[in-house]
């Protein structure tokens, strides 16, 4: 909201766009880039310039921090004691966390590829056997993803390492399937766990926010998560949903063919 009061060297298109959200925020909830253009009479690509002069990586971003901020402010004026602005954070939280997952659901399915998403699926139905590796909290997603997919009879196992025993016994060309998750691409016991599977002659699917990582090149299909951003405090529970939400559209799958 400050930025939107207080940047400068905004053209008159600009200037008239920010006007037109200061009278009221939540136009911008309820509104893609491309209709708050048609509302200011400008574009959408205007729009999207706007909001990365004002710091942000698009109008998606754009949208998630201003309703952060914005929620948090008309709670925070809804009182003038210290335990009614508490609660105010917690209304504020109602109000958000919902918006946040959205955001997070329509960034991941924005970049969804159909095809791939098919072949992946047919590699499930196809595997003897789901192999998920991640590390600290992504431990405990491949877990969930696990015991799912166990319900309905097809073994799947999470793993919290390298796990190099175990690659190194496993047999090359096994129809084992795994998935590695690095929100960044990077992690260094991730990117090992990929080397040794390729070795194996192995499909590898990587879980992460970008294509241009070392986990991504290395494996042989990529699904993307939303955004990853270590200097945003909530990106990480945007890519939990994120990461959930693929391995649901496979899980969905997988109950199509079971039953």
């Amino acid at each position: 909201m400050q930025k939107l009061k207080y940047t400068s060297n905004l053209t008159t298109q600009e200037k008239h766009i920010v006007d037109y959200i200061l009278k009221d925020p939540e136009v911008v909830f309820h509104s893609t880039a491309h209709e708050l253009g048609q509302q200011t009479f400008t574009s959408a690509s205007t729009i999207v310039r706007l909001c990365k002069k004002l710091g942000t990586r698009g109008y998606p971003d754009f949208q998630l921090k201003l309703a952060l901020d914005y929620r948090q402010k008309t709670s925070a004026l809804q009182s003038d004691h210290t335990v009614e602005a508490e609660r105010g954070d917690v209304l504020a939280a109602i109000e958000s966390v919902p918006y946040l997952y959205q955001q997070a659901l329509n960034d991941t399915r924005s970049t969804l590829n159909a095809s791939k998403l098919v072949r992946i699926a047919e590699w499930v139905k196809n595997s003897t056997r789901i192999d998920i590796y991640g590390s600290d909290m992504n431990y405990y997603l491949a877990q969930q993803a696990c015991t799912k997919w166990n319900e309905l009879g097809i073994s799947a196992i999470a793993h919290n390492d390298a796990n190099r025993h175990y690659l190194l016994t496993m047999k090359p060309g096994s129809a084992t399937l795994s998935f590695v998750i690095s929100h960044t691409g990077e992690n260094r016991s991730m990117v090992e766990v990929v080397r040794m599977l390729n070795d194996k002659n192995m499909n590898v699917v990587a879980v992460t926010g970008s294509n241009d990582s070392t986990l991504s090149r290395s494996c042989t299909e990529t699904l993307l998560t939303h955004g990853y951003n270590e200097q945003l405090r909530l990106s990480k529970m945007s890519s939990m949903v994120s990461v959930l939400y693929l391995f649901d559209i496979l899980y969905m799958s997988s109950i199509t063919d079971a039953y």
